[in-house]
């Protein structure tokens, strides 16, 4: 008998709990599956800009592959202005600069590799920016423009960095600093790297100098 009352009681006392908590209860649960079916709709919205930016990036590079650089950087401008949290914006501005760098057109080169140091989350795609950009800034003689944009971490990139600047100071005439900058090259250049050589032969030219 006591067992019934007992069972009667924690039913009433449910029915009132029920009463006085239905509204936050339901509430709750409306919440926590709007904020599970928002998010799955934030990802599908993410994933979606992604496979336009990296479609857009694709025509881009077709684009430059048929010498349509025009076309390519309408591309690559709407895809900096509108997918810029995407590292397609960022791959898309390095392979016009390149572009535009082998065409001797450094000042529009620089300006996309501006917008990848300022912009792009890829701390590799920074670093090769900044170097590519201190190549355009040396194409246009902008000696200390181009030693401004070396400094920073330098990555995988150190021994490329440093040989540029070892071309720089030896384009102002420095040739101290330029055999320092060359030293650094040579030491930070795996064995198997290519510029190897090619830094010795540059170290080997300056002591020449230094002899004459």
């Amino acid at each position: 008998m006591a067992t019934h009352l007992d069972d009667e009681d924690d039913l009433e006392r449910l029915k009132t709990w029920w009463k006085d908590n239905w509204i936050a209860l339901v509430g709750g649960l409306v919440i926590g599956f709007g904020g599970i079916g928002g998010w799955e709709g934030y990802k599908r919205w993410r994933d979606g800009r992604a496979e336009t930016a990296s479609q857009m990036y694709e025509e881009m590079r077709r684009g430059l592959a048929e010498g349509k650089t025009e076309e390519a950087g309408v591309i690559a401008d709407r895809l900096a202005s509108e997918f810029a949290s995407t590292p397609y914006a960022a791959s898309a501005a390095l392979s016009l600069a390149q572009t535009q760098a082998q065409a001797a057109q450094w000042g529009e080169a620089a300006s996309r590799l501006r917008w990848v140091v300022d912009h792009a989350d890829d701390q590799g795609m920074v670093q090769l920016a900044r170097l590519r950009l201190a190549r355009a800034l040396f194409g246009q003689a902008k000696h200390d423009d181009a030693l401004s944009a070396l400094v920073g971490d330098a990555g995988e990139f150190a021994s490329l960095v440093e040989e540029l600047r070892g071309d720089i100071q030896l384009a102002k005439g420095d040739k101290a600093a330029a055999r320092s900058a060359y030293e650094k090259a040579l030491a930070a250049a795996e064995a198997s790297a290519g510029n190897r050589p090619l830094l010795q032969q540059k170290l080997d030219d300056l002591a020449v100098a230094a002899q004459s």
